[in-house]
């Protein structure tokens, strides 16, 4: 639970804080391109060059991605331990049936940093983009009424992941405080005690929301009308730089 930071904005002074909206979200599209046309390591190496220097221009603490990359560490255990089983032909070692083989090993942990990579990068936008500038972004990019609707789900979820965390680590502080100790009962009890946590988290969540939609009608929201925005998108030259740089990447990255 301290762990997952996903959907918050941290407001820190950087240059990459400071880039267009449109600009950040085009960069994650180039970075989704960049994944799927990875198939070697010189590949994987030059987009990591890239991602690493965008996570420094953010001025956010390394530590903060690592620990959203590693919420997934079953994943990457289980795409290590399947092509470490399943693919090669290099064994490394055998346990009865079991065929341990380097090249699946290699493989495994090449798909792993590649998932990492994405990660960090999805990290990277919510982190240095406040979601009322991620849905003037996305709406300044594709224009119609229906991304207009969908921008403003999409902001509303992305509010909503850390406002669920916040009311489940509060009653938890709440639980502990009465002597809840997880460690030191059976699974039987820890179910019961996990049912008195979430259900009085989602009845709090319910209430924060219907306090959301009480304010959104008292000024003046209604469906399917168009809103204006406060927040007016300015492209700086920082933009084209970092665009280009992506672009750069990613024709290197075809052409390796």
């Amino acid at each position: 639970m301290k762990k997952l930071w996903l959907g918050r904005y941290i407001s820190v002074p950087s240059f990459y804080h400071s880039l267009d909206s449109r600009a950040k979200l085009l960069m994650m599209v180039l970075n989704i391109i960049m994944m799927i046309c990875i198939s070697r390591w010189i590949q994987l190496l030059l987009a990591a060059c890239l991602i690493f220097m965008f996570l420094y221009l953010s001025k956010i603490p390394f530590s903060f991605y690592l620990k959203q990359a590693m919420f997934l560490k079953y994943m990457y255990l289980f795409f290590i331990v399947f092509f470490t089983l399943t693919e090669g032909t290099k064994t490394l070692f055998q346990i009865g049936f079991l065929q341990v083989t380097l090249d699946g090993l290699m493989l495994g942990i090449f798909y792993t940093a590649k998932m990492m990579l994405f990660v960090f990068m999805g990290a990277l936008l919510t982190f240095t983009t406040a979601p009322s500038e991620l849905v003037a972004g996305a709406k300044a990019l594709i224009k119609g009424q229906s991304m207009e609707q969908f921008a403003f789900m999409t902001s509303l979820a992305i509010r909503l992941i850390p406002m669920i965390l916040d009311e489940v680590k509060l009653i938890y502080s709440a639980q502990q405080s009465r002597g809840l100790d997880f460690s030191e009962i059976s699974l039987q009890e820890k179910l019961s005690k996990l049912m008195a946590i979430i259900i009085p988290a989602i009845s709090n969540t319910i209430k924060r929301l219907t306090m959301m939609m009480d304010a959104m009608e008292c000024r003046g929201y209604i469906v399917g009308q168009r809103r204006t925005s406060i927040y007016r998108l300015t492209w700086k030259m920082e933009d084209t730089v970092i665009l280009a740089s992506g672009i750069i990447t990613l024709v290197g990255i075809i052409l390796l």
